[in-house]
Parts: structure tokens; C-alpha cells; sequence
């Protein structure tokens, strides 16, 4: 009787502690795998500059109670990611300037109340060869999440979530941002300016820097000057303001030949009007002894033969 009830008791142990263990087991899921943040599927943004670098402010000037490390990708390290996908230095040898991308903030807060708030603040700056700032832009993006309470707030997955809604809309204010402030400072893969940008910085005669963008250089070649170019394409020409002491273009060989033509023709127009003047001194004209006596013998003398004597009376 005491055996039966030692092993009546035994059992029920076991089954009221077998719930437990499978909720236990339940709980202790497999590590999740999260996908690298990767951004060379979107558009590149080529700067006709000759060098990028990156600077962390990040490490200068941390973030008090910053929690972004515990993400899967830390929101540093998908910006860096960002910038060797997204931007390039297309300018080569013919740019004397360098671009500079500044990581200002890239952080995860576990706000109380069980919210997770991230924040990324960048700026990127075209800088002349001095170092000063010949262009600037920034761009800002945050991200929220309210995380199920029952759940791990700073859960891998929830920091994952946050760092990866950040990045889309980086990805998005940067984009924007820089086709805003920096248009002139893009060209395409092959280094060529794109929507006016600039293609180089001459010096002027005064020994100041000008730059010539692919609107000016297109609008300074002769086709896009000649009204007669244009009228070929169908395209319409605006007025085109000549400077002062510019330099005398002979006139093409036809206008040249009609211009000696007309020249001649008024000439030869003169001489004929002078002709047909009075003479001063022969006013009838030059004497002309031929001319008068054969005038003379027509008049007088009738041919023999012709010539008849009145009638005499008988």
C-alpha cells in the first residue's frame, strides 16, 4: 500500500512538471538570422570631386545611454555600408576638390516605457582644395518602435527593425537632399557633368576661379550660337549678346562676291547717269564730220535721176 501510493505520487510530480519544462523549451528559440543591410541595389550618387572620406563624429561625441551596438548592424556600421554602396568620387585628376561625409549621430535609445527611439543625423560637404566648404548638405531620419511589452525591448530583432527603418529613410533624405544642394557637383559613371554640373574651374583673366557648367559650354559651342543651326533642329535661338572688342568675322565668300557685285553695279550705274548728262562744251553732242555730212547728202542731194525742172510754159 505504501509502494502504490510513493508511485501514485511520483507521477503526479512529473506531470504537473512537465508543462513547465515545455514551456521552458519553448521559450529558448534558435537564433534569428537577419539579412546584411546592403545598399548597392539603389542608385549611386557620383560627385565630380577626386577623393570621399568618412569621418565618425560618433566616436568624438557618443551618445549617452546608446544601445545601437546591440543591433545585428549597428547603425555606424550600415552607414558606413551606405556610403561605400551609394557614393563615389567620380572627378578624377581634372577636380582639385574632395568630398567629406560626416556621421554627426547614429543612435538607438530605450526610452521609459518600453520605446525603442532611434535617431541618424549625417551631413556631406564639397570641399575646395584650401579646405574650405564650396558646397554642404545634411540629412536626418528617425525611427520609433512600441515593442509588445511581454517581449525583450532591446531584443536583436527589435533593434534590428529600428536600425533597418532608419536606413530606409537615410537612404530616401539623402538622395533628396544632395539632387537639392550638390546638382552641380554630380556626373555620371563616366565622370561627365549631368544637369549643369560643373565641369571645371579656369582662371580668369583677373586671376579669379569661374566655373563652366555643361549648360554654359553647350550654349558657348558655334552650332548652339547659329541661328541657322538651330533653325536645321527646329530648336529656337535667343538673343546672343556679343562682348565689347570682340574679335571681326569675315563674311562668308558668297556674301563677298554679292557685296563686290552690288558695288560694281552701282558704279557702273553712275557712269551711265554721267553719260547721259549735257556736255558742257558739245551740248548736241561731239562734231562728228561723218555723221553730219552723211546727215547733209540725205537731206540735199536726192538721187540722179530724181531730180525734175518745173514745167515751162509752151
Amino acid at each position: 500500500m505504501m509502494l502504490f501510493s510513493r508511485m501514485r505520487l511520483s507521477g503526479l510530480t512529473a506531470a504537473l512538471l512537465l508543462p513547465a519544462l515545455l514551456a521552458g523549451c519553448a521559450e529558448q528559440k534558435q537564433p534569428t538570422q537577419f539579412a546584411p543591410l546592403r545598399y548597392d541595389n539603389l542608385s549611386q550618387i557620383n560627385l565630380n570631386v577626386n577623393t570621399l572620406t568618412l569621418v565618425d563624429n560618433t566616436v568624438t561625441h557618443p551618445v549617452a545611454g546608446d544601445i545601437g551596438y546591440k543591433s545585428p548592424t549597428p547603425p555606424v556600421q550600415a552607414l558606413r555600408q551606405m556610403v561605400q554602396d551609394r557614393l563615389a568620387a567620380k572627378g578624377g585628376i581634372t577636380s582639385a576638390n574632395s568630398a567629406q561625409f560626416v556621421i554627426d549621430r547614429a543612435s538607438i535609445l530605450h526610452e521609459p516605457g518600453g520605446t525603442l527611439q532611434g535617431q541618424i543625423d549625417v551631413h556631406l560637404d564639397i570641399l575646395n582644395p584650401d579646405g574650405s566648404k564650396a558646397a554642404h548638405t545634411e540629412a536626418h531620419a528617425s525611427q520609433s518602435l512600441h515593442p509588445d511589452p511581454t517581449e525583450d525591448t532591446e531584443s536583436q530583432a527589435n533593434l534590428y527593425n529600428v536600425t533597418k527603418g532608419m536606413m530606409d529613410s537615410i537612404n530616401t533624405e539623402l538622395d533628396t537632399q544632395v539632387h537639392r544642394s550638390l546638382t552641380k557637383w554630380l556626373v555620371d559613371a563616366g565622370g561627365m557633368p549631368v544637369d549643369g554640373a560643373i565641369q571645371a574651374q579656369p582662371l580668369t583673366s583677373d586671376g579669379t576661379t569661374g566655373a563652366t557648367t555643361g549648360a554654359t559650354a553647350a550654349a558657348a559651342t558655334p552650332e548652339a550660337l547659329s541661328p541657322v543651326s538651330a533653325a536645321k533642329t527646329g530648336q529656337a535661338t535667343s538673343p546672343v549678346t556679343v562682348p565689347e572688342n570682340a574679335p571681326v568675322v569675315a563674311p562668308p565668300a558668297d556674301t563677298a562676291n554679292t557685296a563686290a557685285s552690288t558695288t560694281e553695279n552701282k558704279a557702273a550705274a553712275a557712269t551711265k547717269a554721267q553719260d547721259d548728262e549735257p556736255n558742257p562744251i558739245f551740248p548736241a553732242g561731239e562734231d562728228d564730220d561723218s555723221a553730219s555730212s552723211s546727215s547733209t547728202t540725205k537731206a540735199t542731194s536726192p538721187k540722179p535721176g530724181y531730180l525734175k525742172l518745173p514745167s515751162q510754159p509752151q
